[in-house]
């Protein structure tokens, strides 16, 4: 009998290179980008609605106290505004301008209006 034992000599297969090719690891990555990207993008879409019906109505509540004389009332959102990025509310005019009434922020909310009372000034 000899001493030798094959079954610890190892796996002759048992390499210390990648079990996958590296086409098949870009395609797999590429499949799980497309899979995250599918998961954010009605998440995104979905915010991206609620907060412009939101800044809708509460620019047409900020225009109706504050601009009586409006035609309607504009939304737009700005990255870059002076109060911050956020979605900003302009009164329109009949001849086509818009006159700034409020920053509403990136989420907005129902408006807090301060109707200051002429009998207590």
């Amino acid at each position: 009998m000899s001493d030798r034992h094959p079954e610890f000599d190892g796996d002759p297969f048992d390499d210390d290179r990648p079990v996958f090719g590296a086409r098949r690891r870009r395609v797999l990555r590429a499949v799980v980008l497309i899979a995250v990207g599918a998961l954010v993008l009605p998440l995104v879409l979905s915010i991206y609605g609620v907060a412009r019906a939101a800044a809708d109505r509460a620019c047409a509540q900020y225009v109706s106290v504050y601009d009586a004389d409006a035609l309607g009332s504009r939304i737009s959102f700005e990255l870059f505004a002076r109060g911050g990025p956020g979605w900003q509310c302009f009164a329109t005019a009949g001849h086509g301008g818009g006159t700034h009434i409020a920053n509403l922020g990136l989420l907005p909310s129902a408006p807090r209006l301060q109707i200051i009372d002429e009998r207590q000034s």
